[in-house]
C-alpha cells in the first residue's frame, strides 16, 4: 500500500507533471479542496487562450488527488497561523494544518512554510 501525503497546490502541480519537481515515490496524495482553485488559478494563466489544454491539465490535475478534504473545519486555524501578509501562501498554511492533523509529511512547492511537528518534502 503506498504512503500518503498532504500536498499544496504546488504539489499536486508537481505530481500531476504540470509543474517540474520530482514527486514522492508511489505517494497517494491527500488535499484540500480549495488547492483545486489555486490550481485551476495557475493552469488558467498558463493555458490562457488554450480551453482545451487547460481541460486536461486541469483534470490531469485533479485526477492526480487520492481525496479531497473540505477546507472549511481549517480556515481559522490557518488564517491566524499564516497571519495577514500571508494571503499568497494559505493553500500551503492550509495544506500544513491538515498534514499535521493526519500527522503526514506534506509535499510543497513552497518555501514559505515550516513544521516542527511534521515533515516537509519539497519537490527540489
Amino acid at each position: 500500500m503506498p504512503h500518503s501525503v498532504v500536498c499544496d497546490a504546488g504539489g499536486v502541480l508537481v505530481l500531476a507533471g504540470a509543474l517540474d519537481g520530482v514527486p514522492p515515490r508511489h505517494a497517494e496524495c491527500l488535499a484540500l479542496d480549495w488547492s483545486s482553485v489555486t490550481i485551476g488559478r495557475f493552469l488558467a494563466m498558463r493555458c490562457e487562450g488554450q480551453p482545451e489544454a487547460f481541460r486536461v491539465e486541469f483534470g490531469l490535475a485533479l485526477s492526480a488527488v487520492h481525496e479531497w478534504f473540505p477546507v472549511r473545519s481549517m480556515v481559522g486555524e490557518c488564517l491566524v497561523r499564516a497571519g495577514r501578509a500571508a494571503a499568497d501562501t494559505l493553500d500551503s498554511w492550509s495544506a500544513l494544518i491538515l498534514a499535521e492533523h493526519l500527522e503526514l509529511p506534506l509535499f510543497s512547492a513552497s518555501n514559505d512554510v515550516a513544521s516542527n511537528k511534521i515533515e516537509i518534502l519539497r519537490p527540489w
